[in-house]
């Protein structure tokens, strides 16, 4: 079967929870033996759990705001990823997002790739899925990430590249974009893609301290303290359905990233990363102790 008929199967056949659980308190209410009682509390529990993790938590999007000091840069930064949009979540739900950008103060928005998520490929449909990007107020950074490059998936890096371009949208893999407020923006690509080379990092001037904007936070175990005072990744969703200990197993990052700032050592140093745990979902519908979020960092000099 179509692994995209899967997902939406998945997707919609999980609104019969509901039924499930008018069902399961029947069951309580009818139950006479104290193990009936018992059992059907402990699955319409879980039930209840379920239908969090699926229907409401996914839904409610967070702002997170983080003081980094120390960076040389003075700026607050939107810092957004994995929106995922496609089979799971609709141009509805970016407009809500993007809503909730607008209502910020800050200076930029960037965004660390795996904007989609089994979407058509037609560039028409995609130009109509991100029209909401249009809206907002202030720049947009952004770099692609595995599922928008075929790791895995359809391959849509051009059409997609062309969707965000007519939205406004500045793409900055391998590129450089400066700032009137003395830093500038620069991009990797995908790591599992390959497209990650940071060689052209150091042909810059090192006058300018340089923000990195990256989809994978391993990305940066190949940098050095010069390359830049900052990277912003995501890529690792927090773990998605973050149950302590076991999430850690299926965050699919090799040196140990996880949400928030972190430092990796590299032998020339040490270089600061901060990662976001995202906005959408794949795999399973599901988000747990783990809400979709915006993060907003204040950057002091």
């Amino acid at each position: 079967m179509d692994r995209v008929l899967i997902k939406q199967l998945l997707f919609h056949a999980s609104w019969l929870a509901w039924p499930f659980i008018a069902w399961l308190l029947w069951r309580l209410w009818a139950a006479r033996r104290p193990s009936q009682r018992v059992l059907t509390g402990l699955l319409l529990a879980g039930s209840l759990v379920f239908t969090w993790a699926r229907f409401v938590e996914p839904q409610l999007i967070q702002v997170r705001e983080t003081t980094l000091a120390g960076s040389g840069v003075q700026a607050r930064i939107a810092l957004i990823s994995d929106l995922h949009v496609g089979v799971y979540k609709d141009p509805a739900y970016l407009r809500r997002v993007v809503d909730r950008l607008n209502q910020l103060d800050v200076d930029a928005v960037a965004i660390a790739g795996d904007l989609t998520y089994e979407p058509q490929v037609r560039k028409e449909s995609l130009e109509q899925m991100f029209a909401p990007l249009s809206k907002l107020r202030m720049p947009v950074y952004a770099v692609l990430g595995n599922h928008d490059q075929q790791m895995p998936g359809p391959d849509i890096d051009a059409a997609l590249r062309a969707a965000l371009r007519k939205h406004g949208v500045r793409i900055i893999e391998g590129k450089v974009e400066p700032t009137t407020a003395g830093y500038r923006w620069a991009g990797l690509g995908d790591r599992w893609a390959q497209k990650d080379d940071p060689a052209f990092l150091r042909t810059l001037p090192t006058s300018m301290p340089t923000l990195l904007l990256v989809h994978n936070p391993d990305s940066a175990v190949q940098l050095t303290p010069d390359d830049a005072v900052l990277v912003l990744a995501g890529h690792t969703h927090g773990g998605q359905i973050r149950i302590p200990w076991l999430y850690r197993k299926v965050i699919p990052t090799q040196h140990g990233f996880d949400r928030g700032e972190q430092w990796v050592q590299v032998p020339a140093g040490r270089v600061r990363v901060f990662t976001t745990s995202g906005l959408g979902e794949i795999g399973l519908p599901l988000r747990l102790f783990n809400p979709p979020v915006i993060d907003v960092l204040q950057l002091q000099r």
